[in-house]
């Protein structure tokens, strides 16, 4: 406080004027400085602002005449005489005839060229400046016409570009001469006429435009205008420089700088003046600081005395705060003790710190605010236990300091205690949902890691105990699909209660996600006891779910890996559980395996034929057989049916067995589905008359876009609806019949005929029957080919053939092999046969020629025989 006195008792004359007036006049300097950039600035940009503006006008300007010079063009193209004495006929005196093509395109539209361009680009008709001429349009615009006439002549609308012809620039278009009454798709539009127009970008057009669009001085120049005050860049369609637009915008920058000048100078006059009077007054109060300097210093060991209390107290960063004595006795709370605690301040002072708080399992806390206390040193930020007035026990923050007096005697603490009950809690339950699912309680897949890791360590000589079951439902999709994603849930956690009822204690139950569960078992006999749990699991999960009154089924499927002696990986573990899970799912679900060692090599050589297959469609290695459809009435082959085959470039012929489930599987089937489709209705329009039977799978048939894909087909290949037969199975109509009715009627909508095929190896043939628009049945093959050793299988094809006739379905029999078959099913009234017998599937070429060698011989009559 002496120095602050003596600083003032310095600071006058000399050191005023250094310390006031100098800084002052800096800063008026730097403010006027200042302002002058931003007007100068700001002139500027008002400048470059107006440029812009106009460099936008100037190309809307030409674009506009690009619209005017197509729009009087397309009056012309798309006249009837024009066209028929332009076009049919070169008539070139009515085309010169004025108020058709000749001077009135000059005179009256201000066009200076206009010529009539025929196919093989030879020029029929051309007029120059009002005045017909024998001119080749391509020599007088060597340079962008003749590409302009190829891009015009593939479009309906007038097509423009920007076109030297000399030293002059033109605006040309060009369009095809064809009247409204003729369609334009009914044309070969090559082959028709062009008409061309073209209007020189002249001083007079500029003038115009000018005058038009407020552009002051506009001109073209052929080079760059490095005067002028804004430019555009003239250039062809393939962007080569024709020449420069130029004109001189106005600057509304320059004569806001002009406006502004003297009444800123005014005001800078006036501050300064301003400045000089605060400078005058301001030496006047220099001392009455002084004067204020003593009444200052008299106040300053008092507020140094609160200083330091409020510090103590600042740091400590209270809730509540207390204080102790030497002894370490608590003598004084505040008043907000009570508030947090319930208890009074009389009932707990006079107990020492390590009476009242106590501590905190979770952390060192306790041990250090003994050792800090009795070291009389600094703490804070530790973690302790106390108990409120309700006996419950709460945790808390300590901080506190020593206390000491002038002497440096010590008094005592002095600090705070801050409630953290709620924070902690908070966190012990954000800890809980990040290791626990939220929907089911169990422990999620980070806890699952944990434990699993925990497990193989524990076990480390005998990692043979530990057994991981992956669990994955089987059906639980339809259960979200029908009765919605709540339903699923219910679903979820009922199941995760009998989980936790199949398990012991020690045992850990995890969801992994969706309808995925994990197992980690500990047991002294594996695999017996992960294959009795699993078991047992089965037979569980097995028995319905009753949700909102509704018995709901759903069935489980099972992966169980045993750790080896030498393998604690777990992460090779979890893979080797989720092998054997989808071997149980191929193995018909609600069942269970183990991994072996032969699974993994059998699932990597599964992915690299769906690696295979996703490259086949890009390497063109899928082929589509046909294998025809004789008609028993009029011996002819009346269709063929279309089917897929794979020609590995290293596997050869790949079996449709092994990869038409795998595309179903991995959803490939839908772009597989759809090549064939369109690839066999292609060939379709090579054989005149006859149908082509695709085949649907259920997978593409839950597809919602199949009745879309199919028509697109149809357009794209032009083949006729009706020579178009799907046929599908009654799988695809199980799981939801409403939404397959919708499908089969959209396709019937179409055009197209449906067949069931496998007829009668389902459980509700007939009943589908009844219910959906089939065109046809298809006879299973297991049924003819046992017609000969199982009369059931005779009776079953009679009912079959009979049930189609009174339906007024045509029946077809898969599978014919031998003569006496076809004869049987002749006999019975078969309307179709198909089967080795005739022939196998075969190309298309080899196709060709079946039909033309069975055409000859009639191999029916030896069917009559």
């Amino acid at each position: 406080m002496r120095v602050f006195r003596s600083e003032f008792a310095q600071f006058s004359g000399k050191d005023f004027t250094k310390r006031i007036v100098v800084p002052m006049a800096s800063v008026m300097l730097v403010a006027i400085t200042v302002v002058i950039a931003f007007v100068f600035l700001s002139a500027r940009q008002q400048n470059n602002l107006e440029v812009e503006a106009s460099t936008k006008l100037a190309t809307t300007a030409l674009q506009v005449k690009a619209r005017e010079v197509a729009r009087n063009l397309r009056d012309y193209a798309v006249w009837e005489d024009a066209y028929k004495n332009l076009h049919e006929k070169i008539d070139l005196e009515w085309a010169g005839t004025d108020g058709n093509i000749g001077a009135n395109i000059y005179e009256g539209l201000g066009y200076e060229m206009a010529f009539a361009i025929n196919s093989k680009r030879e020029t029929v008709y051309a007029v120059i400046e009002g005045k017909p001429q024998k001119v080749d349009a391509l020599q007088v615009m060597p340079y962008g016409l003749r590409d302009l006439l190829h891009v015009a002549s593939i479009q309906a609308d007038p097509t423009t570009y920007l076109i030297k012809s000399g030293d002059d620039i033109y605006l040309v278009a060009a369009n095809t001469l064809l009247p409204p009454s003729i369609d334009r798709s009914t044309v070969n539009v090559r082959d028709l006429t062009m008409l061309v127009f073209a209007k020189r970008l002249d001083q007079k057009f500029l003038d115009r435009i000018g005058r038009d669009y407020l552009l002051s001085n506009l001109k073209i120049s052929t080079t760059r205008p490095f005067g002028a005050g804004a430019w555009i860049p003239l250039t062809s369609q393939a962007q080569e420089p024709l020449g420069f637009l130029s004109w001189s915008p106005d600057k509304p920058g320059n004569q806001l700088v002009s406006f502004i000048v003297a009444p800123l100078g005014i005001v800078l006059a006036f501050l300064a003046a301003f400045a000089a009077l605060v400078i005058r007054n301001a030496r006047r109060s220099t001392s009455a600081l002084e004067q204020s300097a003593k009444t200052v210093e008299a106040y300053a060991q008092t507020l140094k005395e609160s200083e330091a209390r409020f510090r103590d107290v600042a740091e400590a960063s209270s809730d509540w705060i207390w204080e102790s004595d030497e002894s370490l006795h608590l003598v004084y709370f505040s008043t907000r003790f009570t508030e947090v605690t319930g208890l009074s301040a009389a009932s707990i002072l006079g107990k020492t710190i390590q009476q009242f708080f106590s501590s905190d399992a979770d952390s060192d806390g306790w041990r250090r605010l003994v050792e800090e206390t009795q070291d009389r040193g600094s703490f804070r930020d530790l973690r302790c236990c106390y108990r409120d007035a309700s006996g419950r026990a709460r945790i808390c923050r300590l901080a506190g300091r020593p206390i000491v007096d002038q002497a440096g005697s010590f008094l005592g603490f002095r600090g705070t205690a801050t409630d953290i009950t709620e924070e902690v809690e908070a966190q012990e339950r954000a800890s809980h949902l990040a290791h626990h699912d939220a929907l089911t309680g169990l422990p999620n897949r980070v806890l699952f890691r944990e434990r699993l890791n925990l497990a193989l360590a524990a076990n480390a000589d005998q990692t043979s105990r530990i057994s991981i079951i992956c669990l994955d439902l089987d059906h639980f999709k339809e259960v979200n699909d029908t009765l919605g994603h709540g339903a699923g849930d219910i679903l979820l956690q009922q199941l995760s209660g009998r989980l936790m009822g199949c398990v012991r204690q020690h045992d850990t139950v995890a969801r992994l996600g969706g309808d995925e569960f994990a197992i980690i078992q500990v047991g002294v006999n594996q695999p017996l006891e992960a294959e009795e749990i699993s078991r047992r699991l089965i037979e569980v999960i097995r028995a319905p779910f009753n949700i909102d009154g509704q018995d709901l089924h759903v069935g489980v499927s099972i992966g169980i890996a045993i750790a080896g002696n030498d393998d604690s990986d777990p992460e090779r573990l979890l893979k080797s559980a989720d092998i054997a899970l989808y071997r149980a799912k191929q193995g018909g679900r609600a069942t269970y395996r183990i991994f072996e060692a032969q699974m993994d090599a059998e699932l990597q050589e599964r992915k690299a034929l769906e690696y295979d297959l996703r490259q086949a469609l890009l390497r063109d290695e899928l082929d589509v057989h046909y294998q025809p459809l004789i008609d028993l009435e009029s011996r002819n082959v009346v269709a063929v049916e279309a089917l897929v085959r794979w020609r590995h470039p290293t596997r050869g012929l790949v079996s449709p067995a092994e990869f038409i489930p795998l595309a179903e599987e991995t959803g490939l089937i839908i772009s597989v589905g759809e090549w064939v489709l369109e690839t066999a209705c292609r060939q379709a329009l090579e054989w005149e008359g006859l149908g082509v039977a695709v085949n649907l799978s259920p997978v593409q048939f839950r597809n919602r876009e199949l009745v879309e894909t199919v028509r697109q087909v149809l357009v794209r290949t032009g083949l006729e609806p009706a020579r178009l037969e799907l046929e599908i199975t009654e799988n695809v109509l199980i799981n939801d019949a409403a939404a397959a009715l919708d499908i089969l009627t959209g396709l019937k909508g179409l055009g197209v005929k449906i067949a069931m095929d496998d007829f009668g190896t389902g459980y509700s043939s007939l009943g589908y029957l009844n219910s959906f628009p089939f065109d046809k049945i298809k006879i299973d093959k297991s049924f003819v080919s046992d017609m000969s050793v199982k009369d059931k299988a005779g009776a079953i094809v009679k009912s079959v053939i009979s049930l189609g006739q009174s339906l007024n379905m045509i029946t077809t029999a898969e599978g014919v092999e031998t003569l006496e078959q076809a004869a049987f099913l002749r006999q019975e009234g078969c309307d179709q046969l198909q089967g080795y017998y005739f022939s196998r599937p075969v190309t298309a070429d080899d196709l060709t020629a079946f039909m033309a060698t069975w055409n000859r011989n009639k191999q029916t009559d030896e069917v009559a025989a």
